[in-house]
């Protein structure tokens, strides 16, 4: 693949984890888990911050199966029983959950999560919410710029987007403005402001950014190496249900950084992390069964892990997988074939 088929891939993954997977502003303070069976009693009675946790709950997964049409209704009824209609909005109101449940149908059109994709439409929501001050608007929006969808790429509008979206206390948009300086995109390529904007999210309460922060502090990207440190944010954003921060937990376990070397521990978090469809984590855990760390020594289950990896686009799963295969019997082969239905989360 040349440079622009990586870059283009590159944006529109970017596109689907960032939309797919992050929830940011006025949601974070959602609930944990086993409130969301009150969190649906209190938005059948018209709750309005509780019919906006529980379609971000339908629309990220979170604690229920992902279900878009679910979410769809949700939001819908969100920005229905809310303050005013988008056209009536006036500014100052960036706080309020109707007018994020509508950002968040715009994301739907996007995406074409339970409706048909539509960039027009979304890009009409978006900007019109942009406008009004509502910050995951000016993120969404964003992220059509910088990845390009639905309008011309441009890296630079999707940094000022961003920051406006910072500024309000989006947590999301300071992790992905610290990207922007981290790459050079958009902006002067700047790591110490890098850093700043992923501590910025970390503090808000990202899980990104604070996922980014650990990566910089155990490996020594632009800032002192520090286990201690990268274990404390790794450890931070686990507890969120990070999947790179479970599968980095299994990694300095594995490796011993900060921690005693403990095999148990890292297939422990590799696991977690595999389970949630990550392909380094699935990888991970196949390299575990297939040296006996951690687990008992088992090649079918390695190859079963590998050709999961591979599914989810590992690349460089696939010259592994036809390692592991000239062990195993063609019997061996379809039994790990028959494994999959059961490691998917």
């Amino acid at each position: 693949m040349n440079k622009a088929g990586r870059a283009l891939r590159w944006r529109r993954a970017l596109l689907t984890a960032c939309m797919a997977l992050c929830a940011g502003g006025w949601a974070q303070s959602s609930p944990p888990g086993n409130d969301f069976q009150r969190d649906q009693t209190l938005a059948s009675s018209g709750d309005v911050s509780a019919e906006l946790r529980v379609a971000l709950a339908y629309n990220l997964g979170l604690t229920v199966k992902r279900n878009y049409g679910q979410a769809l209704r949700w939001f819908q009824t969100a920005a229905e029983n809310g303050s005013l209609p988008l056209q009536q909005a006036k500014s100052g109101l960036a706080g309020d959950p109707a007018l994020e449940a509508q950002a968040w149908i715009g994301s739907l059109y996007l995406l074409g999560h339970g409706v048909p994709q539509d960039w027009h439409q979304a890009y009409e929501i978006e900007s019109a919410l942009a406008g009004k001050g509502v910050p995951v608007a000016a993120r969404f929006l964003g992220l059509m710029y910088q990845t390009g969808q639905g309008v011309e790429e441009d890296f630079s509008k999707a940094a000022d987007l961003y920051r406006q979206a910072e500024e309000d206390g989006d947590a999301r948009a300071a992790d992905l403005l610290g990207v922007l300086y981290q790459r050079g995109d958009g902006v002067r390529q700047d790591y110490s402001l890098a850093e700043y904007f992923y501590s910025r999210a970390a503090a808000l309460g990202d899980d990104w950014g604070a996922t980014r922060l650990g990566d910089m502090y155990r490996k020594g990207l632009y800032v002192p190496r520090n286990y201690a440190i990268a274990f404390q944010y790794f450890s931070g954003a686990a507890r969120q249900g990070n999947f790179v921060a479970l599968q980095r937990l299994g990694l300095m376990y594995e490796k011993g950084e900060e921690v005693f070397p403990d095999y148990r521990q890292a297939m422990k978090w590799y696991l977690q992390a595999a389970r949630s469809g990550y392909p380094t984590a699935q990888l991970s855990v196949a390299a575990m069964y297939q040296s006996g760390r951690g687990v008992p020594k088992d090649k079918v289950r390695a190859y079963a892990w590998t050709l999961l990896a591979v599914q989810n686009g590992a690349a460089e799963a696939g010259r592994r997988l036809e390692k592991l295969s000239q062990s195993l019997t063609p019997a061996q082969v379809e039994q790990a074939k028959s494994m999959l239905p059961g490691l998917r989360k």
